[in-house]
């Protein structure tokens, strides 16, 4: 099989995939992005928060643009590392499936996939939806739809308040 037609597999979950199916395909997209292939993964899945950009600029630009003060003090550069040999940093890492019944928006099912960085577990989160209608055999549509960590999140907008409070 050529990778092309690889790819386009791992753009497929089947109506009936297991949780461990599923989970196998992203953990293969994690490898791609742990190789350091952002265009690949943006051409492949598209990447929702991309906003204009391009979408392997976009996957870089989001891991570039976490910080963590808890798992990685001090460090700038974040790198996606082997899911199967990180170890410490974020000790619950989620590897979440969520499923629904398609609605109007499609929508069929989500992953919440902590990212391992620099070799540690991280709290930013990779959001992988997939959607029905798009394959006559049934199966799934998988879409990178964000990277973000909640805490960095809640962090930056504490500091906003912060600010605006002290005006």
């Amino acid at each position: 099989m050529t990778r092309p037609s690889i790819l386009r597999e791992l753009t497929r979950i089947p109506r009936d995939a297991s949780d461990g199916q599923i989970l196998a395909i992203i953990r293969t997209w994690v490898d791609i992005l742990a190789g350091g292939e952002y265009e690949l993964v943006g051409a492949s899945l598209g990447y929702a928060m991309s906003f204009g950009q391009p979408d392997g600029a976009s996957i870089r630009n989001a891991l570039q643009g976490y910080q963590s003060p808890c798992y990685y003090p001090g460090v700038a550069h974040f790198t996606v590392s082997d899911w199967r040999m990180a170890t410490g940093g974020n000790l619950a890492p989620r590897q979440r499936i969520s499923r629904c019944e398609p609605n109007a928006s499609r929508l069929a099912g989500a992953v919440e996939f902590d990212l391992p960085l620099n070799g540690r577990w991280s709290d930013l989160t990779a959001e992988f939806a997939w959607y029905a209608g798009e394959h006559a055999d049934g199966a799934r549509t998988l879409r990178l739809e964000g990277i973000s960590s909640l805490r960095q999140l809640q962090r930056e907008a504490d500091e906003v308040e912060c600010r605006l409070a002290a005006r």
